[in-house]
């Protein structure tokens, strides 16, 4: 590393237990909301330089033991920066599987309520989008989910993430393909630093494509790729917020105490908790945890903190898609979250009736049949600036699906 971490020999190196969840009812867990003296600062990203907060450390000084471990009443630490470097560390969680299963789940919902689709499929915010042609006869229908990181649209209190005067525009902080077939689903998870080359020699992450808007993404894909977008999901992240709390929030195990100051998740006991939108959302963007043991709040390390999101977001997928498939059997429960879900997603002008019914089959299918497919794209491995470009693995991935680069065409290029 370059230079050295406070954080000294108190680093957690041992992975933590997985959060699970738990479907069954239990009584909400209160603990205390998180205060300190100083707000990190925010995230900050450009189109030119890679996000600081994927690699920088979480607040450093473990403190002291003091006899009691359920003690917050000590500010969490300021937030230092870390220099770049270290150990390879897989960036990107499983929180993108949390947006494709919230997307999937609005399609499942609207199908269910028979008639009332025609209402549905009025009440998603529209975008205008030229979607791409293709000559590849296997490429097949492929749905575009995006996750966005605006900070104009984050619930709650705006200082957890930024204000839109600190991080401006939006970025695709998730991206993952939809392949329905006859069998249910495929989703492909795309690592958000990945490089493409989508504009003659200029590299160009597919987080920040998406900065002037989802039709420059959408080019991206196809030029650099070989993806042809036929239908947009984007989702924000007060939407996501919204989304869980209409199912009441989700039912969370925590194996131990966790805190990160960043995103304002402040876990203070171990066990069982139902998690609101905004405390969920934290759980899923928590980059710099601390944990408590033996009396201390110690920062994990970047490797234990990528895996320890990698099961917390997988952990909050589980329990929403189980909590949805329980408002299922109730049909003025299903109207209701279908109502809601539908009123907090974005979807291209192009898509309807027809094309939501049969996704819905599709993702209904699966979800009976357990024959939802994720695969996380592999890559080369990551440099010091945690950008990683595609290898011949991933592109041979990708070609099983129909997408190469030479088959695919912007609209009116």
């Amino acid at each position: 590393m370059g230079t050295p971490s406070r954080r000294g020999d108190s680093t957690a190196r041992a992975v933590s237990p997985a959060v699970s969840f738990h479907p069954a009812t239990t009584t909400r867990r209160a603990h205390p909301s998180l205060t300190a003296p100083h707000r990190p600062e925010a995230d900050t990203e450009t189109m030119e330089s890679t996000s600081h907060d994927e690699h920088s450390a979480a607040p450093s000084e473990a403190s002291e033991a003091t006899g009691d471990p359920a003690d917050t009443s000590s500010p969490l630490p300021q937030r230092r920066r870390r220099s770049r470097g270290g150990t390879d560390v897989k960036r990107w969680s499983r929180r993108r599987k949390i947006v494709v299963g919230l997307s999937a789940a609005v399609m499942t919902t609207a199908l269910a309520l028979g008639a009332d689709v025609a209402v549905l499929v009025h009440r998603p915010a529209r975008v205008d989008i030229a979607m791409p042609s293709t000559s590849s006869p296997t490429a097949g229908e492929t749905w575009l989910i995006l996750g966005t990181d605006s900070r104009a649209t984050v619930p709650g209190d705006q200082s957890r993430y930024g204000t839109t005067q600190e991080v401006e525009g939006s970025r695709a902080d998730v991206i993952a393909l939809v392949r329905p077939s006859q069998d249910g689903l495929t989703v492909i998870n795309l690592p958000r630093d990945l490089t493409i080359n989508s504009k003659g020699m200029e590299l160009d992450r597919l987080a920040t494509t998406y900065v002037p808007g989802p039709q420059n993404t959408i080019n991206a894909l196809c030029t650099g790729l070989g993806i042809p977008t036929t239908h947009l999901v984007t989702i924000d992240m007060a939407q996501f917020a919204t989304i869980i709390d209409s199912l009441g929030g989700v039912e969370v195990d925590i194996p131990e105490p966790v805190r990160d100051a960043y995103t304002g998740l402040n876990l203070t006991s171990a066990g069982h908790h139902r998690l609101s939108g905004i405390d969920a959302l934290a759980l899923v963007r928590s980059r710099h945890p601390e944990i408590l043991r033996d009396g201390s709040w110690v920062a994990m390390s970047q490797a234990d903190g990528a895996q320890r999101r990698s099961q917390s977001t997988a952990t909050v997928m589980q329990a929403v898609l189980s909590t949805i498939g329980q408002r299922a059997s109730n049909p003025i429960s299903l109207h209701q979250l279908a109502h809601t879900v539908a009123g907090n997603i974005t979807l291209d002008s192009g898509t309807g009736l027809a094309d939501l019914v049969s996704l819905g089959r599709s993702a209904s299918k699966a979800g009976r049949a357990g024959t939802t497919t994720v695969i996380d794209l592999p890559t080369g491995p990551r440099d010091e600036s945690i950008i990683v470009s595609p290898n011949q693995e991933s592109r041979d991935l990708l070609a099983g699906y129909g997408y190469t680069p030479k088959t695919c065409r912007p609209a009116g290029a």
